[in-house]
């Protein structure tokens, strides 16, 4: 429908999890898709209201989102060109008219809203080499606040999950600007756009891809990660598998069950524990964690747990 390639969310940063016993880039790689991240986040500084967690090591591949040169619409947008595909702009078809459905998360389907800024890379303290997050839920209920570097612009935006609006996440955004580290990061830095953003998580994604009509892949059939919100894994993998199920004849749902197993329940549980999840729980999870660690570290604690 739209006139060229971007994101709804406007620019932006995301991360690409490097974390869990496999290379984040060589993942998207095995189903066909090539990603050239902007930098690699070596510091990553989660917080909690009382506690601070720095990690080190190679924990996220940063990606711009936007549509503009080098981001990641740009490139998968010419990798498609490259395989011969043809791209329609400012056009509609209607659910029943194709086999594949990858339109993002259902407008009267959203539980997960993100809204926050873009702001300069002049003024700003922040590396290339670094990410932030904080957990509160006066700042991003059973959510997460994060501040991100970026090719041009850099980001701070809080994701929440539940029914809360735009506006009223804004505002919990705008309290965050106020925290003194938080201001250390901006610094001089002036906000020059607003992120706005929202997603679709299913509690069971092998349901809805047993639903009849055409094969429903990320985001359309709910199949996103339910405690971090790290799509793009989620979308590459169940798109090339959706492929596979046309080409093959194999059913899309046994596909999709040999290649994620229990990861969504696993998930699933784990969102459960986020949205009980206080203040204090959040302090006592960073406590536990430990005030510095390496990202071998975190990886085998994160083994054992869902968090």
């Amino acid at each position: 429908m739209k006139a060229r390639v971007g994101s709804s969310a406007g620019p932006h940063t995301e991360g690409i999890r490097n974390y869990l016993g496999h290379d984040g880039l060589e993942e998207l790689a095995r189903f066909g898709v090539r990603v050239q991240p902007f930098s690699v986040a070596r510091r990553t500084v989660r917080r909690s209201p009382r506690f601070t967690s720095e990690i080190t090591g190679p924990s996220y591949h940063l990606v711009a989102r936007g549509g503009g040169p080098g981001t990641l619409e740009r490139q998968l947008l010419q990798q498609a060109l490259d395989a011969g595909a043809t791209v329609r702009f400012k056009a509609k078809v209607r659910p029943e008219e194709v086999s594949i459905l990858a339109t993002g998360a259902p407008r009267d389907q959203v539980n997960i809203v993100a809204a926050g800024y873009r702001f300069s890379r002049e003024g700003s303290n922040l590396t290339d080499e670094e990410i932030h997050a904080l957990f509160d839920n006066t700042i991003a209920p059973r959510g997460y606040l994060c501040v991100l570097p970026g090719p041009v612009w850099q980001s701070i935006y809080s994701c929440a999950w539940g029914s809360i609006e735009y506006n009223e996440l804004l505002r919990k955004v705008d309290a965050a600007l106020q925290l003194d580290w938080v201001r250390n990061l901006v610094g001089a830095a002036k906000l020059v756009g607003k992120i706005y953003g929202k997603g679709y998580y299913a509690d069971d994604p092998y349901s809805t891809a047993s639903q009849p009509g055409p094969l429903r892949v990320g985001e359309a059939g709910g199949i996103q990660d339910a405690v971090g919100g790290y799509g793009i894994q989620f979308a590459v993998a169940s798109g090339h598998l959706a492929a596979r199920s046309l080409l093959e004849g194999a059913p899309y749902v046994e596909l999709l069950r040999k290649e994620f197993g229990e990861a969504f329940e696993i998930s699933r549980r784990g969102r459960g524990w986020l949205d009980r999840a206080t203040n204090d729980d959040y302090d006592a999870f960073l406590k536990k964690l430990g005030p510095t660690g390496t990202l071998e570290d975190y990886s085998k604690w994160r083994e054992s747990r869902f968090f």
